[in-house]
């Protein structure tokens, strides 16, 4: 019964509180939307606040978001003031790279453990950096097996660039800032955790694509995490977590009736007939995702635990997919927002125009553009003018368009078919008219929140945004400088094709029996990876005795492009090796490797 009574007291408590800053948020936008703001050539309509943020900047933070659980364990999620997913028709997933698993192949359990796609678990110790380590939990899911990595969750709190420390917490979208501008991901060794930073080392992987899954409208509505997992690896997700909801015997968690965040996890699989009777609250049925934590492989089931579908919280919020790929292809990045997505606007439509003009640093082709979009489909069209005059992103020659449809929120690099010729001091515009789905406010801008983003800055003749593609108005300047130090999300990219290296690599371990002696070989396959958009000259293997540290890698041999397979014979019994292999192109460059050992 006390139980009962202290659930019933929270509701009541949420509902005043949801109450006052739902007067608190409408008069907020209506300020923003009315003649507060100057008409230029249309109403500009600023998105609705996410309510769990303007909570948050009221005073609330110390009650809603507590730095640890009551049994001390730490937290450091913190509510974005995005809110993308306030409408619940956002049912797709994306095809950008892989196309969705159809319904009747799910399983009624998987797991990523034992299936190569995890690195070991990590203790974010007494810091609040859960956010930092689900969102490298996803990033390194998806680059395994191929490749194994540590990314550094350090250089992530240190230099995320917003306005909370290092400790005091952090969500999915400041993660995705960090790394789309390419100041991360570093490896753990360049910067470890806990420990002073000394050296900066360029990021070690490009991150281009960001997927923001839907949340779950119920709790059975789990199809699309459960493709996302199986499909890109870990995802990761917002929870809300209390000791008072843990079943420390079967490693079982289940939020009854909490809908406010706190912590930052990854889900790794799940089982549709985990038993409800496990939860310390019996749930409405059976059934639990696995999600993997960070407070160490002492905790839980080695670091993991289950989730009930029933939890009012899990899920429901936030899930997103990161991913990465060499840093070969791209050489220049051109940006504004180097804080990312923090606001939407809009005309009062589901289609809006932006636009950036910037100056060419070097004479390298463009081959990409990036942008964010927040509907359920995002019909795009782009276009790059070159010899642009000030003020009019649409002047000059237009030398490229490109369209095409996303079929989910995230953030998308989309490659040019054909580069474009720049030269260095050159000037050029990339244009954006975006259609979201079922969201009115297709413009993503970075803009300085106070206790948030505050240090966005900008500069008159930056970005410009239309209603119609014809009249412009500068974001920076316009309406009274309403967005003032305001830029629109949207990077241009100049280079060459990314070079990734050979797919499938694999070891086996072959034993052969002579009269006067035994041979043990390690036979090596691999094949040419299809992602690759240029000619591949030849394959370098390395090798190293298994346990030495990465400067014991030597050239074993450097092979034709024609072939896929390797025998390191000779070896004895007690001889193990693990091997690295990398494409080189017709340029010279060099990928990444592939890893391998036995």
């Amino acid at each position: 019964m006390k139980g009962i009574r202290k659930n019933r007291y929270l509701k009541a408590k949420y509902w005043l509180s949801g109450l006052i800053l739902f007067s608190v948020i409408a008069c907020f936008v209506l300020y923003l939307s009315s003649g507060n703001l100057a008409q230029d050539e249309a109403k500009i309509r600023p998105a609705p606040i996410n309510p769990e943020f303007l909570e948050y900047i009221q005073g609330l933070k110390l009650e809603k978001w507590p730095k640890y659980t009551e049994e001390g364990h730490p937290l450091g999620l913190k509510p974005s003031p995005l809110n993308i997913f306030y409408r619940s028709s956002l049912r797709s997933i994306s095809q950008t790279e892989l196309a969705p698993i159809k319904k009747e192949s799910l399983p009624a359990s998987y797991d990523l453990r034992g299936r190569g796609k995890l690195t070991p678990i990590r203790n974010q110790r007494n810091c609040g950096s859960c956010w930092a380590f689900a969102s490298y939990g996803s990033l390194e899911s998806f680059l395994l097996p191929s490749e194994t990595w540590d990314f550094s969750e350090q250089n992530l709190i240190d230099n995320h660039g917003f306005d909370w420390g290092p400790c005091e917490g952090g969500d999915i979208f400041m993660a995705t800032a960090y790394l789309a501008r390419w100041e991360g991901p570093l490896k753990e060794e360049d910067d470890p955790y806990r420990q002073p930073f000394l050296s900066a080392l360029k990021a070690r992987k490009h991150v281009q694509t960001v997927l923001y899954i839907p949340s779950r409208n119920d709790s059975l509505d789990n199809d699309l995490l459960k493709q996302a997992v199986k499909k890109y690896g870990a995802v990761y997700t917002n929870m809300y977590f209390a000791g008072s909801c843990y079943n420390s015997s079967y490693k079982a968690f289940y939020n009854e009736d909490i809908e406010k965040g706190g912590h930052a996890v990854a889900i790794v699989g799940w089982d549709d007939n985990f038993d409800k009777t496990k939860f310390k609250t019996t749930p409405p049925g059976n059934g639990a995702f696995i999600a993997r934590n960070s407070w160490g492989k002492n905790w839980g089931e080695s670091g993991y635990f289950y989730v009930s579908y029933y939890d009012s919280y899990f899920g429901r919020e936030m899930n997103a997919v990161l991913t990465a790929e060499p840093t070969s292809g791209y050489i220049d990045i051109y940006q504004y927002d180097t804080l990312g997505w923090t606001w939407s606007l809009g005309y009062g439509s589901e289609t809006a125009w932006m636009a950036n003009i910037f100056t060419a640093a070097s004479n390298n082709p463009l081959i990409a553009v990036s942008f964010y979009a927040a509907g359920s489909s995002n019909s795009y069209e782009i276009f790059i003018y070159t010899d642009v005059s000030d003020e009019q992103p649409r002047s000059g020659l237009l030398v490229r368009k490109e369209e095409g449809v996303l079929t989910s929120p995230g953030y998308f690099t989309i490659p040019l078919k054909v580069g474009v010729a720049l030269k260095q001091g050159q000037r050029f515009s990339v244009v954006l008219k975006l259609k979201t789905e079922d969201y009115s406010y297709p413009i993503p801008i970075e803009y300085p929140f106070r206790n948030y983003s505050s240090l966005a800055q900008a500069e008159a003749g930056q970005s410009f945004i239309s209603s119609d593609g014809s009249s412009w108005n500068d974001l920076h300047t316009s309406w009274k400088g309403e967005f003032a130090n305001s830029n629109v999300c949207l990077k241009a990219f100049a280079g060459l094709p990314p070079l990734y290296p050979p797919a499938n690599f694999k070891l086996e371990r072959v034993e052969n029996n002579f009269i006067f002696f035994r041979e043990y070989i390690n036979s090596l396959s691999w094949k040419a990876n299809a992602k690759n958009k240029i000619k591949i000259n030849s394959y370098r293997l390395y090798r190293k005795p298994k346990g030495a540290g990465e400067q014991a890698y030597q050239l074993l041999d450097e092979l034709r492009p024609s072939v896929f397979s390797y025998d390191d014979r000779g070896l004895k019994k007690d001889e193990f090796y693990a091997y690295r292999i990398s494409a080189v192109d017709e340029l010279g460059r060099e990928s990444d490797p592939a890893e391998v050992s036995n």
